[in-house]
This record gives C-alpha cells, structure tokens and sequence, in this order.
C-alpha cells in the first residue's frame, strides 16, 4: 500500500513537473519571440534611418551641380559638401555620354517638347552646326504630331497622324519603329531638310498622351540636357544612386502652333 503511494506521489511530481517545463519553455519562447521583433524593428528603422540621410547627401550633391555650372563632378571631402564628409562617400557627375536615341518623358495631349538639334552652349546661349542625317521619330497609334523644325532663316512644318478621320492633308506615317518596339508609328525627317543650319524641333503632342522616341540614322544625337548621377555611401554600407535629368530650356510651342 505504501508502495503504492509512493509511486502514485511520484507520477504527480512527475506531471507537476513536465507541467512547470511546459510552461518554462512557453515563457522563453514569447520572451524571445519578442526580443527577436524588437530587435528585427530597431534594425528595420535604422535601415530606413540610413536611407533617408543617404537619399539626403545624393540629393545635395545634386543640387552643388545644378547651382555651380563650372562644375562637372563633386564628391564629400569637397566644399560646400564637407559636412557629410565623415559619414558619406561618393560623388555626384554630370554624364554627357552621346547616344543615337533620346526618349521624351511622358507628354499629355497639346503638350509640346522641344528637341535641339544642335549642340547647345548654355553659357554663351549659341548653337553649333547640326549634323545632316535622317531622324526618325516615333509616337504611338493614339498620338498625332505637329511637328515644326526652325532653322537659321527658314521654318519647316509637318503634321503626322494615323488616323485619317482627324486631320486633313495629314502626312501618313511608317508602321512599326525599328528602334524601340513600344512604338506603333515612326514618321522620318529627311537629312536634306534638316542639313547644318537647323536648331530646333517643336513638336506638338495631338490627341493623347504619351511619349516620343527620337533616333539618329548615322550619328549621336545633340546632348538634350544636364544628366546628373549621383551615388551616396554611408558607413553602414547604404547607398543611394540618384540620377536627374534637366532638359535645356523648353520653348513655349503655342507660338508656333495652330489649333485642329
């Protein structure tokens, strides 16, 4: 009988004790549970902390370029930038790479873009020569174009559409723009009308809005702009790339325009 109960006091030991580790391990597992979050949301606001400044410091450098037009490139260690010096590296750059194509940005119908022809010197506010070679442009299906080219002594004017129900005496454009499929139309101005004396392409976006698609047939296209990279680096190892483009002075098109 005493056996009987020892073994009985025994087994309810037992239980109390696999009870007690139960809830032991239930404790530790929500204490780490939560040191783990904490820990997790420290790390997560300091990454967020760590791009904010990051994206500040591109920002600046930026803004050095765009207000110092001597200037090309600049970096932390360098004035007026010196204050992010010892918890940034990097450099902001103006990229003046030539390419055969030029993509607008997004244009809302009458919207108007202009494009140069020529490279143009913002200091001196003159043109050098354009380059004679065919220049295909590109829009889609939805959009028309009234396009005005100015030269030194003279004004050109074409008006591109697919659909032949808006516009009379409409130029008829190409199918299809080899150089970027995301074009239904290209529309192709000859290197004899723009020769070396133009400066200038107004063109007028009709009906719809969206983009347009510049590309060279032989040569790079005239710079169109300031293209500024910049890339900021903290000490933590975030780093933050930024890249502005500023186009050269857009010319108001309703001078130019008429109205359908």
């Amino acid at each position: 009988m005493e056996s009987r109960k020892l073994k009985k006091n025994h087994k309810i030991k037992s239980q109390i004790l696999l009870i007690a580790i139960m809830i032991l391990a239930t404790v530790m597992t929500i204490v780490l549970s939560l040191a783990f979050q904490s820990t997790t949301e420290t790390q997560i606001t300091k990454l967020e902390e760590e791009n904010q400044k990051a994206l500040a410091a591109a920002e600046s450098a930026i803004e050095v370029l765009l207000k110092e037009a001597t200037r090309t490139q600049v970096s932390f260690s360098d004035p007026p930038l010196t204050r992010f010096g010892n918890e940034f590296t990097g450099q902001a750059q103006i990229d003046n790479s030539a390419s055969r194509n030029f993509l607008t940005p997004s244009l809302k119908a009458d919207e108007s873009y202009t494009f140069y022809l020529a490279e143009y010197n913002l200091t001196t506010n003159t043109f050098s020569p354009s380059i004679p070679q065919d220049i295909r442009i590109c829009f889609s299906s939805s959009q028309g174009l009234e396009i005005t080219l100015l030269k030194n002594n003279s004004i050109k004017r074409y008006v591109v559409d697919a659909n032949t129900q808006r516009i009379e005496n409409r130029i008829v454009p190409l199918g299809g723009c080899p150089g970027n499929n995301q074009f239904s139309h290209s529309f192709i101005i000859l290197s004899s009308d723009i020769g070396n004396d133009s400066r200038l392409m107004i063109i007028k976006n009709l009906f719809s809005s969206g983009r347009i698609y510049f590309e060279g047939s032989s040569s790079n296209l005239p710079t169109q702009g300031k293209r500024i990279v910049s890339t900021a680096t903290t000490r933590s190892g975030v780093t933050k790339k930024i890249t502005l483009f500023q186009s050269y002075p857009q010319i108001i098109g309703d001078f130019f325009y008429t109205r359908f």
